[in-house]
């Protein structure tokens, strides 16, 4: 277990990730830096927590190392504003860390020497328990920030289990009165993690992850990490904005959620503001910083090797491209080709809104060929509406002739000479004759 550092009377508190802290790492109270960044996205993420937080649910911050879920967690706890206790993940973590032990015996001897003849001693000799951080925190109502809680061994937490489902620390002393603390009301926990395929990171019990609500806390926004670097270092809006560039084009290409984080831009920004460099492509001092810092991570993640030469030429290309923007950060639109012009995305749109610019691209499309079929389905049934008129046009026509010619035999048949036998019998021309 890992203590953070302490300070008593009037020394200068120490940072916790842009939260100052006062007290020891058991009884202390987190306070906003001056340099912490809260843009909208960490206020919403914050409100949420804290709306779960507030009826008495436990809050799981899970995601990518170098997301910010450590100073995230103590700025959720300075909007409690109760004492807190900061745990740390451990493999070689037991339950007796968190909670506490037997510390020994306590021997209590009583001698009567009321008649002094007579000399009668009694002893009493019981076990001495020794609370632990996690014991005093629900005692006393703290609230607890578990960082990185599955590094820890899944049997070290199984005492989470009662505290926040029955409100009820067990304590596995025989030298207690009572073997159970009652959880304090305003007991509050903050649990952090990273993904389970990280080294050294153990699974964690279904049964704790279910009496917890999991945010998922992925890398901040283009806006949010420029924010927080020009925070951290001394340089300008400009620079910041091409360093976190690189390293989201270089996440993006390469490492994807496990890729370079923003710890990668502040390096490279602190380290130019100690050499007195530039972000420049002349500026050899700023190329081998960008390879020192980044070489190593991307080397890893690609699934192909890559050379130091290769990852220069990628992020002079990265630099170039943000330096050909206008003011407002937008890549300026390039001439259209023959063809349907396709839009041109802006280059600081994160992957979810380009994802949903894609999207809606292919809803489009999918709409156009809908409508197209729609076109072709209606002429295809003019069409045969046509072909059915037409039949029954001819039929008419065949109708119409057979009629005519009828008309006519019966006018040629009437302007025809009768026969003689006809005329001297009397018979008409329509008539049988019978043979007598």
């Amino acid at each position: 277990m890992h203590e953070a550092s302490h300070h008593r009377g009037g020394s200068t508190p120490k940072s916790l990730g842009g939260l100052s802290a006062n007290g020891t790492s058991a009884d202390f109270i987190p306070q906003p830096g001056s340099d912490f960044v809260a843009t909208a996205s960490i206020n919403e993420l914050t409100s949420r927590a804290l709306a779960y937080i507030e009826i008495g649910y436990a809050v799981h911050l899970s995601g990518p190392a170098g997301t910010g879920k450590t100073t995230l967690a103590l700025h959720i706890a300075s909007q409690i504003g109760r004492r807190c206790t900061l745990l740390h993940g451990d493999d070689e973590l037991r339950g007796s860390d968190l909670l506490g032990k037997d510390a020994g015996y306590r021997r209590q001897s009583v001698r009567d020497n009321y008649v002094s003849s007579i000399l009668k001693t009694e002893e009493t000799v019981s076990l001495m328990w020794s609370n632990n951080r996690l014991t005093t925190a629900c005692e006393q109502g703290h609230t607890v920030i578990y960082d990185e809680f599955t590094r820890s061994p899944a049997a070290a937490n199984n005492a989470f289990l009662s505290i926040l489902e029955e409100g009820i620390l067990s304590i596995p002393s025989s030298g207690q009165d009572k073997n159970y603390v009652r959880v304090h009301p305003d007991f509050r926990a903050i649990f952090t993690s990273n993904p389970e395929e990280y080294v050294g990171v153990h699974k964690s019990q279904d049964a704790l992850l279910d009496r917890m609500i999991t945010l998922e806390v992925a890398h901040q926004d283009r806006e949010t990490e420029i924010a927080i670097v020009q925070a951290k270092s001394g340089r300008s809006l400009e620079e910041v904005t091409a360093i976190v560039d690189i390293i989201r084009a270089i996440r993006e290409k390469f490492g994807g959620k496990n890729g370079p984080t923003i710890r990668a831009a502040l390096a490279i920004a602190r380290i130019l503001d100690h050499r007195k460099a530039s972000v420049s492509n002349s500026d050899p001092i700023f190329i081998a910083t960008c390879q020192d810092v980044l070489f190593y991570n991307v080397s890893r993640q690609s699934s192909k090797p890559i050379t130091r030469m290769e990852l220069e030429a990628l992020i002079r290309a990265v630099l170039n491209s943000s330096s050909q923007k206008n003011p407002s950060g937008v890549r300026r639109p390039s001439a259209q080709t023959a063809g349907t012009p396709r839009k041109e995305l802006p280059l600081e749109l994160d992957v979810s809104k380009r994802v949903k610019a894609n999207i809606d691209e292919v809803a489009n499309t999918v709409a156009n060929l809908n409508e197209s079929a729609a076109e072709i389905a209606l002429g295809a049934t003019h069409a045969l509406n046509v072909q059915v008129l037409e039949k029954k046009a001819d039929s008419a026509n065949l109708s119409d002739e057979t009629t005519d010619n009828d008309a006519t035999l019966e006018s040629v048949s009437r302007r025809l000479p009768r026969p003689p036998m006809f005329e001297s019998s009397g018979i008409s021309s329509g008539g049988v004759v019978t043979k007598r």
